[in-house]
């Protein structure tokens, strides 16, 4: 094996990035793709999506390396008889307790408030990935109708210890501090431990909520 190849992990985005903004094809990095695999990087997704989600996409794409959902909420580490799930936030009901609370005061929808039928046509996705991508663990993506109330929700989210971070389609409520960064040296302590390795990191991302994993990394596309 490249020894170089060993010590490389590569971090991921999907909307925008590994996947097309529209069609949520992977067919343009299929070169690179094979690459990786031949050369046994572990190709690591980082997303906002949910773990069912990525579950079917790494089948897909022919990988099973460890991975980050909901915008660094959580870790799965794909395992032989069950996966191993490190959450990095608050949990999904925590989540939505706070979130109902906002929604009296602020115009904003979650995934929580829609069934599948609509988030498929807001999101252009399937109604069966639609369930998949309501099934959420750690955050609430949502549609906020007017951004004149931003600031105050924003401000309001941090005096219960939540933030919001801006995605690719939707506005996202998570846990306060919680960021893909975060995640991806939990990962790579994982490898650099578990794994006997020497790690150089590589990241590519499109979105404002990427900002803080392409800091993190020593390579930030």
């Amino acid at each position: 094996m490249d020894q170089r190849a060993d010590r490389t992990l590569i971090f991921t985005d999907l909307d925008g990035t590994l996947l097309d903004h529209h069609t949520y094809s992977f067919s343009a990095a299929s070169e690179m793709l094979d690459y990786i695999k031949s050369h046994h990087i572990p190709l690591i997704i980082v997303t906002s999506k949910t773990r069912p989600e990525v579950e079917k996409l790494q089948k897909k794409l022919g990988i099973c390396d460890p991975y980050i959902v909901e915008n660094g909420a959580g870790i799965i580490i794909p395992g032989e008889d069950e996966d191993r799930i490190i959450p990095l936030g608050k949990s999904y009901d925590e989540i939505r307790s706070a979130f109902n609370r906002y929604a009296a005061q602020f115009p904003m929808r979650g995934f929580g408030d829609m069934d599948a039928k609509e988030v498929a046509e807001v999101t252009g996705l399937s109604e069966e990935e639609a369930e998949d991508a309501k099934a959420r663990l750690f955050t609430e993506p949502f549609i906020l109708g007017s951004l004149e109330g931003l600031e105050a929700l924003e401000k309001l989210a941090a005096s219960d210890g939540l933030q919001i971070v801006k995605g690719g389609r939707f506005y996202h409520l998570i846990t306060r501090g919680q960021d893909k960064a975060a995640a991806i040296t939990r990962i790579t302590h994982y490898f650099e431990t578990k794994k006997g390795m020497q790690c150089i990191t590589l990241a590519l991302g499109d979105g404002e909520n990427d900002l803080s994993m392409l800091g993190s990394v020593d390579h930030p596309v």
